[in-house]
Order: structure tokens, then C-alpha cells, then sequence
């Protein structure tokens, strides 16, 4: 696939961040490569004439002067550059790799938060991200700002370095060149296998990391102890590593040979340059004091080329991360729109609503057109896999539809700022969370301005059968979840906390998806009898796949393949004969 962005394009990208992030380290460690790119070339020049003035003083001419003087330089140069050196080793380290780090990461978690939800049905832009975090990870972004650097001071010190080489004599400069050239070649070849590597590896990380997370995951742990599968995730995880390691392993065995047959270029070509050096002083065309600078210069820019071609080589490896990285940055955020509502008046309406999920060309809604009025109390039913789930989403806000219109109160769903729609909106979701923060934080997170109102609270936990919870745990204040020595509850008394938590939210229109099926159908239908009870001045909608509660509601909709196939009351479907009564009659049994 093509990359977004040219390379101009990135780098400019990564200035601008990088700056802005840590502008007295970004600046810093640019002083300190331009000192280090001028260093070699001015040393050269010194010592030449310090070793010419030192075998001079060996020879009874009185350059004892000179020998100071250029001996002086010498250590004045080596102390400025050893000053940088620890200035910015600092700088560098602490500002540009570890604050520029975590700023990289913040961006791609601010991205994260403001990306639709149903982003992350998409198999694309979970690798995308998966492959933008490997990059704020590895710290690529800093590794392109401070090569991009070292890549142009680099530079400086070869040109300045070779025009002193030059003058001594014009072979030193092809036998340094082309002794690391090869460095930059295999850089290149190496670096867009590594790249395509990584890419092809994104999902097998995905999986390496969710593998690794069953076994920080309370219920899946105690589920494989029972069930004694806990060897198989590990073994599973194992060869996953392996695979993924041996892949790595692999393409390492591949750049080490190239690094060594490159180290093996590099040293020939230092022997030759001695031999050209020793060939120049034995027939009179430079001196010893030359002699030894043309030596130190040689291998100065030996070092000087190879980082240069180095950075050049990779460059084009971290550029294909650092365009994975911005390319997750511009997706496109959750669209908001811009009218005000204060509060669902009348009625929420589907109109030919169809929906179908990224990477799939099958519809898990077709052709849905229904109203919800307001104070209404709908059960959403049909079986797993019908789309009720599917549905609420919608009802939400969370998806927008792919075909069809959503609408509340007779205003495209598209058209409403979403922060002033889901100030009236409450949810219990199947996959509730349970909280390990106090009582009062469990309850009073869903609407935090009545976070101190402690007799709200204990309504809101009498109102659930919750009386006896507060006594048990001693106070509103105490910690909840043994992850911080806090009082562990039953699964019964966390699904009851989390709905009042969504009751508890000033609010004129809920939904709980499931949030009570773990539970008996009997415990289930009491609790949603206080439900119902509970929010009788508001619009709910419960997605269920039990009929327990049917009989309490205004309508019921029933739900099969994507469509709606049946709407009415119980006792209104249960002569029709249909889908409904088919799944009343195979559960009756667990309600007599």
C-alpha cells in the first residue's frame, strides 16, 4: 500500500510534534550533532599541526609555542564537545526519547477516545493502530527527529572531512566511500523487510497481546482453573511468541550477515588507506605530522560516512512507521454534530434503517423502521445473533446507520451534538464494569454532580434491593473490589450496582442490553420488575433474549435475521402464533 505522506511531508511532521513537545531538548540536541559534524574535520587540521610542531621540537627547532598552542586547541575542542555531549545526552534521553514518548502515546489515546466506536469493528484500523503504537513504542518518531539530525551533521562532517582528506590526496576519498557504502545499501534492503515484516505481523501481536491478557483477567482465570484449559491458552500464547520471535529471529540472522560482510569492507578499506598514507610519506608527499592526522581523519570519516549512510538507509524503514503513525491520526474522528437538545420531547424514530459492520457485506439490521414514544417501556427480543444488540447501538447514537435515518424528536441523529444528547441517555450494558473505587463512586459516576447527594445514593441502592450492601461494606466511602484490599461482591450485588448506576443518571431515556443474564430467569425478571418499577417516568428499552419481562411491557419487538418480525403486546403476540409465541412457549417452564 501506498504511504499517505512523502518523506518531506513526515519529517516536517515530526519536527513540528517534536518541537512543540520539548522545544529546549529538540533544539539541544540539534547544537550538539552540529558541534560533533565539525569536530572531526577541525581536530584533523589540529593535529597535523601539532604532530608537525612536536617532530619539529624532536628536531632542535624551537616550535615549543606551536606544540602549546595547537595541544591547547586540541583539549579546548575535546572539553566543548565532552560539555555537549553531557548537556545533551540528558536532554536527548529524558526530553526528546522519554517526554516525546509518552506525548506520542497521549496522541494516539486522545485519537483513540475520539474515533467512532464502530472504528473498532474494523480489523484495518485496529492493525493501524496496533502498528501506531508500535511506533510510539519503539520510539521511532524520536529516532527520525535525531537522525534526520545526525543525517545532516553527519553530512557536515564528511564534506568537511573530505576536503581535508582531499588535500593530503584525492584516493583517500573513493577508498572511504566505498568502503561503507555497502552500509547504506543493506540498511535500505534490510529496513523495508523489517517494515513489511512488522506489518504482516500486526495481527499475530494483536492476538500475542490478548492471549497474554486472559491471564491478567480475574473471571478467566478461575474460568481455565476449573475448566483446566489454563496450559492450553499458555501453550497457545508460546507458540505464538515463537512464531512471532522466530519470524524476528530470522530477519536479524539476515542483517547480521549483511553487517558483516559490511564491518569486513570497512576494515579492508582502513588498510588501504594506512598503505596509501605510508606509500605518501615514504616518497616525500606529506610529512609524519600528516601522516598520522591523514590516519585519524580517515577513520574519522569511515565513522562520519557509515552514520551518514546508516541514517540514510533506515530512513526509509522508519518513515513507512512514522506514515502508519500520522495515517491513524487523521482518521477520521466521531462526527458530532451541532444542534443542541434539551431533551427527547416526543419520540425516537427509525426510519428503513439498515446497518452492516466494517469487513462484512452481510446486513445485521435490514429495513428497520420503528418509534419509541416517549415513557414508552420496550423489550427488544429475539434470539443471539437477531441484531437486537445491534439495535441499541443504533438507538444510541453509538453507530450511525448505513441506509435509513435515525432520528429523535424529528432531528437526524447526525445533525445533534452527541454531548448534549447523552445528557439524557443512560445505559446498562451486558459487559457492565465493575469498579474497584468506592461505593459512592460506583453509583455516582454515571452522573458526577450529585457525587456528594448521599441520600440520592442510598435511594438509588434501596431502589435496587440493594439495602443491606451499605451496612456490609461499613460506608459510601469504603473501597469496593479486592484489587486494592477493597470488599469483593457476589456477581448478583455488581450487576445490581450497575443498575443503579444507570438509574441513578438524571436521565429520560435507558437501555440495558442483557445486563442481568448471567442471572437466574427468575432472579433476572424480579430485578427487572424493580426495573420497571423503578423507571416508570422514563423511555426504556431492554434487550433481552428471555421473556420473563414481556408481560410488563408496552410493546414488545421481536426480533430475527436483522429484521423486525413481529410488534405487540404479549398477550396481542401470543394469538398471532409467530416467532414470539415459538420462544414463550420454549421458556415458560422457567416462569411458573
Amino acid at each position: 500500500m501506498k504511504n499517505k505522506y512523502n518523506a518531506l511531508q513526515i519529517l516536517t511532521k515530526v519536527y513540528r510534534h517534536t518541537l512543540r513537545a520539548v522545544p529546549f531538548s529538540g533544539v539541544s540536541g540539534i547544537l550538539n550533532y552540529l558541534v560533533q559534524g565539525l569536530f572531526p574535520a577541525f581536530t584533523s587540521l589540529v593535529q597535523a599541526r601539532l604532530f608537525d610542531a612536536a617532530y619539529s621540537l624532536t628536531q632542535g627547532v624551537d616550535t615549543l609555542t606551536i606544540v602549546i598552542l595547537y595541544g591547547s586547541l586540541f583539549v579546548v575542542a575535546y572539553a566543548v564537545v565532552y560539555i555537549f555531549q553531557f548537556i545533551s545526552s540528558i536532554t536527548i534521553n529524558a526530553g526528546i526519547y522519554e517526554r516525546c514518548t509518552s506525548y506520542y502515546n497521549m496522541k494516539i489515546s486522545e485519537k483513540t477516545a475520539a474515533l467512532p466506536l464502530i472504528s473498532f469493528e474494523d480489523v484495518n484500523v485496529l492493525n493501524l493502530q496496533n502498528r501506531a503504537k508500535d511506533c510510539a513504542e519503539r520510539e521511532i518518531l524520536s529516532q527520525i527527529y535525531m537522525s534526520s539530525t545526525v543525517f545532516i551533521t553527519s553530512g557536515i562532517s564528511v564534506i568537511s572531512t573530505i576536503s581535508v582528506l582531499a588535500a593530503y590526496n584525492i584516493w583517500f576519498v573513493p577508498i572511504s566511500i566505498f568502503s561503507v557504502l555497502p552500509y547504506f545499501i543493506a540498511r535500505i534492503l534490510r529496513g523495508k523487510e523489517f517494515y513489511s515484516l512488522k506489518k504482516a505481523q500486526a495481527k499475530k501481536t494483536r492476538r500475542l497481546d490478548y492471549l497474554w491478557g486472559l491471564f491478567h483477567n480475574k473471571q478467566a482465570i478461575k474460568e481455565m482453573r476449573v475448566m483446566g484449559f489454563g496450559e492450553y491458552l499458555a501453550q497457545k500464547w508460546v507458540e505464538t511468541r515463537d512464531e512471532v520471535n522466530e519470524e524476528l529471529w530470522q530477519q536479524n540472522i539476515k542483517d547480521g550477515k549483511s553487517m558483516l560482510f559490511c564491518d569486513t569492507l570497512k576494515i579492508i578499506g582502513y588498510g588501504l588507506s594506512i598503505l596509501l598514507a605510508l606509500l605518501l610519506v615514504v616518497n616525500g608527499h606529506i610529512s609524519i605530522g600528516i601522516f598520522g592526522a591523514c590516519i585519524a581523519a580517515f577513520k574519522s570519516m569511515q565513522e562520519s560516512t557509515k552514520s551518514f549512510l546508516i541514517d540514510l538507509g533506515t530512513m526509509p524503514e522508519k518513515m513507512a512507521f512514522a506514515n502508519d503513525y500520522f495515517e491513524f491520526l487523521d482518521l477520521t474522528e466521531d462526527h458530532n454534530g451541532i444542534k443542541s437538545i434539551d431533551g427527547i420531547k416526543d419520540c425516537i424514530s427509525l426510519s428503513n434503517v439498515s446497518f452492516a459492520y466494517p469487513n462484512s457485506d452481510d446486513y445485521a439490521l435490514k429495513n428497520v423502521s420503528l418509534t419509541i414514544h416517549k415513557g414508552e417501556k420496550i423489550v427488544v427480543l429475539g434470539v443471539n445473533g437477531s441484531g437486537k444488540t445491534t439495535l441499541s447501538k443504533i438507538i444510541l447514537g453509538i453507530y450511525p446507520p448505513s441506509q435509513g435515518e435515525m432520528r429523535y424528536d424529528n432531528i437526524l441523529s447526525s445533525d445533534i451534538d452527541k454531548n448534549s444528547l447523552y445528557t439524557y441517555i443512560s445505559v446498562i450494558p451486558q459487559n457492565f464494569v465493575s469498579y474497584s473505587l468506592t461505593l459512592r463512586e460506583n453509583i455516582a459516576i454515571s452522573d458526577l454532580r450529585h457525587l456528594q447527594d448521599d441520600s440520592l445514593i442510598k435511594h438509588s441502592l434501596a431502589s435496587t434491593g440493594l439495602q443491606s450492601l451499605l451496612s456490609q461494606v461499613g460506608s459510601l466511602d469504603e473501597q469496593l473490589g479486592p484489587e486494592f484490599g477493597g470488599k469483593e461482591l457476589s456477581g448478583g450485588q455488581w450487576q445490581k450496582i450497575a443498575i443503579a448506576r444507570g438509574l441513578f443518571k438524571t436521565s429520560e431515556l435507558i437501555i440495558l442490553d442483557e445486563p442481568t443474564s448471567a442471572l437466574d430467569p427468575v432472579l433476572e425478571t424480579e430485578i427487572l420488575r424493580q426495573f420497571i418499577e423503578i423507571a416508570k417516568n422514563k423511555t426504556a428499552v431492554i434487550i433481552s433474549h428471555r421473556v420473563g419481562l414481556c408481560k410488563l411491557a408496552d410493546r414488545i419487538i421481536v426480533m430475527k435475521d436483522g429484521q423486525i418480525c413481529e410488534i405487540g403486546t404479549h398477550y396481542d403476540l401470543i394469538e398471532k402464533d409467530g416467532e414470539y409465541r415459538r420462544l414463550y412457549i420454549s421458556q415458560e417452564q422457567w416462569y411458573r
